[in-house]
Protein backbone atom coordinates (compact mmCIF):
# COMPACT_ATOMS: atom_id res chain seq x y z
CA UNK A 1 0.00 0.00 0.00
CA UNK A 2 2.93 2.67 0.65
CA UNK A 3 4.31 1.96 -2.57
CA UNK A 4 1.47 2.73 -4.17
CA UNK A 5 1.29 5.67 -2.28
CA UNK A 6 4.70 6.74 -3.40
CA UNK A 7 3.89 6.07 -6.86
CA UNK A 8 1.07 8.55 -6.93
CA UNK A 9 2.92 11.29 -5.35
CA UNK A 10 5.80 10.98 -7.54
CA UNK A 11 3.61 10.66 -10.58
CA UNK A 12 1.73 14.09 -9.17
CA UNK A 13 5.30 15.27 -8.46
CA UNK A 14 6.25 14.71 -12.54
CA UNK A 15 2.80 15.83 -13.62
CA UNK A 16 3.27 19.58 -11.56
CA UNK A 17 7.05 19.88 -12.86
CA UNK A 18 6.22 18.89 -16.39
CA UNK A 19 3.02 21.67 -16.10
CA UNK A 20 4.81 24.47 -14.64
CA UNK A 21 7.83 24.58 -16.26
CA UNK A 22 6.55 24.49 -20.15
CA UNK A 23 6.29 28.45 -20.65
CA UNK A 24 9.64 29.32 -18.36
CA UNK A 25 13.34 29.86 -20.33
CA UNK A 26 16.44 30.87 -19.49
CA UNK A 27 19.11 33.73 -19.14
CA UNK A 28 22.60 32.03 -19.83
CA UNK A 29 26.09 32.87 -20.91
CA UNK A 30 26.94 32.42 -24.76
CA UNK A 31 28.32 29.23 -25.63
CA UNK A 32 31.35 28.12 -28.44
CA UNK A 33 28.80 27.66 -30.70
CA UNK A 34 26.74 31.00 -30.47
CA UNK A 35 27.35 33.94 -33.09
CA UNK A 36 29.13 35.99 -30.00
CA UNK A 37 27.93 39.18 -29.40
CA UNK A 38 29.86 41.87 -27.36
CA UNK A 39 28.56 44.75 -25.25
CA UNK A 40 30.94 47.23 -28.17
CA UNK A 41 28.67 45.43 -31.10
CA UNK A 42 25.16 46.21 -29.00
CA UNK A 43 26.18 49.87 -29.05
CA UNK A 44 27.05 50.00 -32.11
CA UNK A 45 24.02 48.53 -33.27
CA UNK A 46 21.49 50.16 -30.87
CA UNK A 47 19.04 51.31 -33.35
CA UNK A 48 18.38 47.69 -33.76
CA UNK A 49 17.12 47.68 -29.93
CA UNK A 50 14.60 48.95 -27.47
CA UNK A 51 16.78 49.30 -24.33
CA UNK A 52 15.74 49.40 -20.89
CA UNK A 53 17.91 49.28 -17.50
CA UNK A 54 17.91 47.49 -13.91
CA UNK A 55 19.16 48.88 -11.12
CA UNK A 56 20.80 47.78 -7.93
CA UNK A 57 18.97 49.31 -4.71
CA UNK A 58 17.39 51.55 -6.99
CA UNK A 59 20.46 53.73 -7.89
CA UNK A 60 23.17 52.15 -9.67
CA UNK A 61 22.37 50.62 -13.00
CA UNK A 62 23.59 46.92 -12.72
CA UNK A 63 22.42 45.22 -16.06
CA UNK A 64 20.76 46.99 -19.65
CA UNK A 65 18.07 44.46 -21.08
CA UNK A 66 18.34 44.17 -25.06
CA UNK A 67 15.18 43.64 -26.85
CA UNK A 68 15.62 43.49 -30.91
CA UNK A 69 12.96 45.78 -32.53
CA UNK A 70 12.52 43.16 -35.69
CA UNK A 71 10.38 40.83 -33.77
CA UNK A 72 6.99 40.15 -32.77
CA UNK A 73 8.54 39.67 -29.05
CA UNK A 74 8.34 42.67 -26.42
CA UNK A 75 10.18 42.40 -23.21
CA UNK A 76 9.06 43.16 -20.20
CA UNK A 77 9.50 43.19 -16.35
CA UNK A 78 9.18 44.52 -13.34
CA UNK A 79 11.79 47.48 -12.24
CA UNK A 80 13.43 47.54 -15.83
CA UNK A 81 13.33 51.50 -17.00
CA UNK A 82 13.60 52.20 -21.22
CA UNK A 83 16.85 54.13 -22.06
CA UNK A 84 15.81 56.63 -24.69
CA UNK A 85 19.11 57.60 -26.67
CA UNK A 86 22.24 56.52 -27.42
CA UNK A 87 24.05 58.79 -24.79
CA UNK A 88 22.09 57.35 -22.25
CA UNK A 89 22.73 53.81 -23.07
CA UNK A 90 26.50 54.47 -23.28
CA UNK A 91 26.57 56.47 -19.98
CA UNK A 92 24.57 53.07 -18.66
CA UNK A 93 27.43 50.75 -20.25
CA UNK A 94 30.37 53.24 -18.45
CA UNK A 95 28.77 53.37 -15.08
CA UNK A 96 28.30 49.54 -15.40
CA UNK A 97 31.83 49.12 -15.99
CA UNK A 98 32.92 51.15 -13.36
CA UNK A 99 30.74 50.19 -10.67
CA UNK A 100 31.58 46.27 -11.64
CA UNK A 101 34.46 43.96 -11.57
CA UNK A 102 32.85 41.71 -14.40
CA UNK A 103 30.31 41.88 -16.94
CA UNK A 104 28.98 39.74 -19.13
CA UNK A 105 26.64 39.91 -22.38
CA UNK A 106 24.60 36.73 -21.96
CA UNK A 107 21.34 35.56 -23.88
CA UNK A 108 17.82 35.58 -23.01
CA UNK A 109 15.74 32.59 -24.63
CA UNK A 110 12.35 30.98 -24.24
CA UNK A 111 11.69 27.30 -23.46
CA UNK A 112 12.46 26.15 -26.63
CA UNK A 113 15.60 27.70 -27.28
CA UNK A 114 14.47 30.55 -29.17
CA UNK A 115 16.38 33.81 -29.00
CA UNK A 116 14.52 36.56 -27.41
CA UNK A 117 17.22 39.44 -26.63
CA UNK A 118 20.18 40.23 -24.77
CA UNK A 119 21.38 41.39 -21.44
CA UNK A 120 24.37 42.90 -20.10
CA UNK A 121 24.97 41.87 -16.91
CA UNK A 122 27.57 43.98 -14.59
CA UNK A 123 28.48 41.61 -10.84
CA UNK A 124 30.83 41.14 -8.66
CA UNK A 125 32.68 43.95 -6.53
CA UNK A 126 35.40 41.31 -6.01
CA UNK A 127 37.41 39.17 -8.72
CA UNK A 128 34.61 36.80 -8.82
CA UNK A 129 35.59 34.10 -11.51
CA UNK A 130 31.88 33.04 -12.36
CA UNK A 131 28.26 34.40 -12.41
CA UNK A 132 24.94 32.96 -12.73
CA UNK A 133 22.14 34.45 -13.14
CA UNK A 134 18.79 34.13 -11.39
CA UNK A 135 16.60 35.85 -13.82
CA UNK A 136 13.34 34.21 -14.99
CA UNK A 137 12.08 34.31 -18.08
CA UNK A 138 8.71 33.54 -18.50
CA UNK A 139 6.23 33.60 -21.48
CA UNK A 140 3.08 35.46 -20.20
CA UNK A 141 1.48 36.29 -23.83
CA UNK A 142 1.86 34.82 -27.23
CA UNK A 143 4.28 38.20 -27.87
CA UNK A 144 5.07 39.28 -24.52
CA UNK A 145 8.05 37.39 -22.22
CA UNK A 146 8.64 38.92 -18.59
CA UNK A 147 12.25 39.09 -17.56
CA UNK A 148 13.17 39.35 -13.98
CA UNK A 149 15.82 41.26 -12.68
CA UNK A 150 17.34 38.75 -10.89
CA UNK A 151 20.76 39.43 -8.77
Amino acid sequence: MKTLKYICLLLIGIVFIVGCSGDYGTVRGQRSTDNKMTIAELKENWEDYDFYVGRQGGRIPKNIMFDPKNDEIQLVGDGWYKIADHQTLSETISAIQTNFYNQEVMIIEGPDKRFFGYIYYGWGQTNESSFTPSSIVRLVGEHTVHVSQGT
